[in-house]
């Protein structure tokens, strides 16, 4: 419960190195080291070595390249993150999306294609219960 808390408030603190403020609209191609948080408009490509949120406000009509992304607004293109990649309720994707971890909360929109990448060796297998 607190990861999902965490992750919800993400989408509303400033923990970000490069914040794009609301009311802001800005263009062109954004490279960053670190993390970066949108809470006006970006066009063009967001390229981070850190994370990147996009608030609730936020809108983005870019392919986004993180290691992480969350996402509580609207994102109209392709996203490709290196780990994990949280929808929340309030968030839209259309595009396609690329991600070792993806997770869409429940009112959360994703529409286009997903391709879920890392090594299955890595990861534990589970079988399911059956009850009666």
């Amino acid at each position: 419960m607190a990861l999902i808390k965490k992750r919800e408030l993400q989408a509303n603190v400033t923990h970000a190195e490069t914040i794009v403020g609301a009311g802001v609209a800005l263009s062109g191609k954004l490279e960053a080291k670190h993390n970066i948080q949108i809470n006006g408009s970006f066009s063009g490509e967001i390229m981070a070595e850190g994370d990147v949120v996009v608030g609730t406000d936020g809108e983005v009509n870019a392919p986004i390249h993180a290691k992480n992304a969350t996402i509580a607004g609207i994102v109209n293109g392709d996203v490709n993150v290196v780990n994990e990649l949280d929808i929340l309720s309030t968030g839209k994707v259309n595009g396609n999306i690329s991600a070792k971890i993806l997770s869409v909360k429940p009112g959360g929109i994703f529409s286009g294609s997903s391709i879920m990448h890392g090594k299955i060796e890595d990861q534990s297998i589970v079988k399911p219960t059956y009850e009666t």
